[in-house]
């Protein structure tokens, strides 16, 4: 019902200002920790992004479910993180970046 309302085409558009904005703020804040595998140009992506970081990844994973980030991740060293443009904010994909 919802993405009759919204209609896919918007879904799409919020979905990848969305998550390329995730990713700028990664780039820009974790640069060094962080290495996204998941490719940069939006054609080849959806909302979701996976990282490989540069620490456990349990530890950052526990760290970023603390705080409120739903993500997954797949040992040894990934991190899954997917923004849904239905309901998740500019604001609140500022997290994940904000909590290293």
């Amino acid at each position: 019902e919802i993405f009759q309302q919204v209609g896919m085409k918007r879904v799409r558009s919020k979905g990848v200002l969305l998550t390329g904005f995730l990713l700028m703020l990664l780039r820009s804040k974790l640069k060094g920790h962080v290495t996204p595998i998941t490719p940069s140009e939006p054609a080849r992506r959806g909302c979701q992004l996976s990282l490989i970081l540069d620490r456990p990844v349990k530890t950052m994973f526990t760290a970023l479910g603390l705080v409120g980030v739903v993500c997954d991740m797949r040992e040894p060293d990934v991190i899954r993180l997917a923004p849904c443009p239905l309901y998740n904010s500019f604001a609140e994909v500022t997290s994940p970046a904000s909590h290293h």
